[in-house]
């Protein structure tokens, strides 16, 4: 098995630097005349390139969906899973610690910005909660 990518580019390329690469689960046999053959096992979902780059939010989106995907499969083996897994990620690469850092800082002046404009936000012991239950820990806030 293999990844295959399919890539479109935008409409408007002259003003759009803009790709799509939709990726495919693909599998090689031979038909019964012992001719190779392709078959398409699934579709893994697309990401969009602007420029040289997949942005950062989408890869982490793409390589979620697509493990998701690839988990709903159960004749597809551990090996081959991680084998697909591997190939999406060298195209996509998963986001760095920096690259989770800065989006973790700047989700927090989103919501900053919008608690300002409607009325407030959670206190110091709130945000403690907050960040205790996405460790898993403690119930509700």
């Amino acid at each position: 098995m293999y990844v295959r990518w399919v890539v479109r580019r935008h409409k408007n390329a002259t003003i759009a630097d803009t790709s799509f690469y939709d990726a495919y689960l693909v599998a090689s046999y031979r038909d019964e005349r012992g001719v190779p053959r392709q078959r398409t096992i699934c579709y893994l979902g697309n990401i969009r390139q602007i420029g040289d780059e997949f942005p950062m939010i989408e890869r982490e989106l793409f390589l979620l969906r697509a493990e998701r995907i690839l988990l709903s499969i159960e004749e597809l083996g551990e090996v081959d899973r991680e084998e697909a897994l591997d190939a999406l990620r060298q195209k996509v690469p998963p986001l760095t610690r920096e690259e989770v850092m800065t989006a973790f800082v700047e989700n927090l002046r989103w919501y900053r910005r919008w608690w300002e404009q409607n009325g407030g936000g959670p206190t110091d012991d709130e945000l403690i909660k907050i960040v205790q239950l996405a460790r898993g820990g403690l119930g509700p806030v």
